[in-house]
């Protein structure tokens, strides 16, 4: 067992008694954005893990759900099982300042910013998971906004392509990767406003990219002869070895292309992510306050051009 201080997508956060087993878990989900400080820095959040057995009883919680229905497969050709991406949690109690969960023989307690897991086998990904609602509840307290997108970099702007799975997002990004642009984000980043400009910043995440449209524009990336629906699944550490992410800086935004406003509208996480809900109590972060979203929309508005997208 050891401890580690982490910089994960610009925050600092403490692993405390995890072996490197259950850290490797954590470097592979946040690949790209993840480092080990050094510096005596005082973490942000601490989350802890002792030995021990538990077993909660309780309501259940969505805590992570998966995205497309498509069959994904990894780069050597292995399937993907979708049914990683649906997890939940037992809420063992919640208030008064400090919230109990429970899974699989896990107990977590969270008071603050401190979180305790104690377990004798971590359940998969619920570390991750911790983390995860961690950064996007001090996101959201941040007043930033998230949003379901691919992006790419021209001379230091961003372009959005915002819309619904199967609109022609992934496509978007990588024609235009292909031209010359650079990579940004191709599922998930987050808005905000600052000195009267839209800024955006882009988050870890696996890539998911059609088999279709890895022939059409022929991309140096296996599709195994699959079907143009399915996809291959490159990980967080796989995205990071194979495009130049930047999941730091805050670009600002160039314009936004989306089917309609409407599907824009139902891809803009002014409440929440259905997929990556705010799942502790405590952390929750609430609604974002009249005025934020009346500025970010008014920032919004005159940048958003309605097209098709392209779908190979």
């Amino acid at each position: 067992m050891s401890d580690a201080v982490l910089r994960i997508w610009g925050r600092t956060i403490k692993l405390a008694n995890f072996t490197d087993e259950d850290l490797a878990e954590v470097f592979d989900t946040f690949g790209g954005s993840i480092g080990v400080l050094t510096d005596g820095r005082e973490p942000e959040l601490t989350v802890h893990r002792q030995h021990g057995n538990v077993v909660g009883t309780g309501n259940r919680r969505s805590r992570h759900r998966g995205g497309s229905s498509a069959g994904k497969y990894f780069l050597d050709g292995t399937p993907f099982d979708a049914a990683e991406q649906r997890r939940d949690i037992t809420i063992v109690s919640e208030g008064s300042g400090c919230d109990a969960y429970a899974e699989d023989r896990a107990l977590l307690v969270v008071a603050g910013d401190t979180a305790t897991i104690v377990a004798d086998a971590l359940p998969p990904m619920l570390v991750s998971d911790v983390i995860e609602d961690w950064l996007l509840c001090r996101s959201r307290a941040d007043e930033a906004v998230q949003v379901h997108c691919a992006g790419w970099l021209d001379d230091g702007r961003v372009t959005l392509a915002v819309g619904s799975s199967g609109a022609g997002k992934s496509t978007e990004l990588f024609r235009n990767v292909r031209t010359g642009s650079s990579f940004f984000s191709n599922d998930r980043a987050f808005l905000r406003m600052r000195d009267g400009v839209l800024e955006v910043r882009s988050f870890p995440l696996p890539v998911n990219i059609g088999c279709g449209t890895i022939r059409a524009l022929d991309l140096p990336i296996p599709h195994h002869d699959l079907g143009d629906d399915d996809k291959i699944r490159l990980r967080a550490p796989e995205v990071a070895e194979r495009f130049d992410v930047d999941y730091e800086t805050w670009y600002p935004v160039e314009r936004i292309v989306c089917t309609s406003v409407a599907d824009f509208e139902a891809n803009i996480y002014w409440n929440e992510d259905d997929c990556h809900p705010f799942w502790i109590r405590s952390w929750h972060p609430g609604v974002h306050p009249g005025a934020v979203v009346e500025e970010l929309t008014a920032a919004i508005k005159p940048l958003i051009t309605e097209r098709k997208l392209l779908t190979r």
